[in-house]
């Protein structure tokens, strides 16, 4: 009985490791009616209806710009006459922001253009926890290749990574593929649940999970890949894995 307790608390605080491991940051302007762009570390960004939540982004600083597109007077005035769009800007805000690992940074633009930042940390009691991020892609199960926005592979590519890993006929073999292609894409949790199921013996599943976990972008389900792992010392690794990676 102490044994199984034991085990329970292990895994519940395994639970708890992985559980707060996303940062989120959001930016809106409910009271303007003028459409505001969106830069962040130099990439766009396209906001809907003025708001836009983006998820998983690196903790650190992260340098948001926003803005208002203004076309120029030549711009309005010779449309279709060859000279291109001439455009300048109008500056809301530019600054770096610090994006702390479970925590959401929401910055908000008033009517009267003055901008207010706020911080708090993400809990799973709060209703917005389980809001969709803008960006995610519930039809392809991946983040949308827009505008530098994150991206995973596209459904058929991961069905055709799967069958090239079903080739490789020893298990070495096949991390050694695996961790190629963590170099050079980002992964959901399900896909590398997917990648897991590729290999028997556990310890080749703990290597993948660590292989991939720096590029999943949705590092807060990544407690559901111990439905993988059998003995608790495999899902006390991998634990131990990922608080070495914060």
């Amino acid at each position: 009985m102490k044994k199984i307790f034991t085990l329970l608390v292990s895994s519940l605080f395994s639970l708890s490791l992985l559980a707060f491991e996303g940062s989120r940051l959001s930016i809106s302007s409910p009271g303007t009616s003028k459409e505001l762009k969106v830069e962040i570390d130099g990439r766009s960004f396209t906001m809907q209806n003025n708001a836009i939540t983006l998820g998983y982004l690196q903790a650190g600083y992260h340098n948001v710009v926003i803005f208002i597109e203004k076309k120029s007077f030549r711009d309005r005035n010779r449309q279709g006459n060859g000279f291109g769009n001439d455009r300048r800007r109008e500056i809301i805000y530019n600054s770096s922001v610090l994006l702390r690992k479970g925590f959401h940074v929401d910055i908000t633009v008033n009517r009267f253009g003055k901008v207010m930042t706020d911080e708090r940390r993400i809990d799973v009691n709060d209703e917005w926890y389980n809001d969709e991020d803008e960006y995610y892609d519930n039809e392809n199960g991946g983040w949308k290749e827009n505008r530098g926005t994150l991206s995973t592979m596209s459904g058929r590519e991961f069905e055709t990574l799967k069958e090239s890993l079903r080739k490789e006929w020893f298990e070495n073999n096949r991390l050694v593929s695996v961790r190629n292609v963590a170099e050079k894409t980002n992964f959901t949790t399900q896909q590398v649940k997917e990648l897991m199921q590729l290999f028997t013996f556990e310890s080749n599943r703990v290597e993948v999970a660590k292989a991939a976990y720096n590029k999943v972008l949705d590092k807060h389900n990544y407690f559901q890949l111990n439905d993988l792992l059998t003995f608790s010392s495999s899902k006390e690794d991998l634990a131990r894995y990922i608080r070495e990676c914060r």
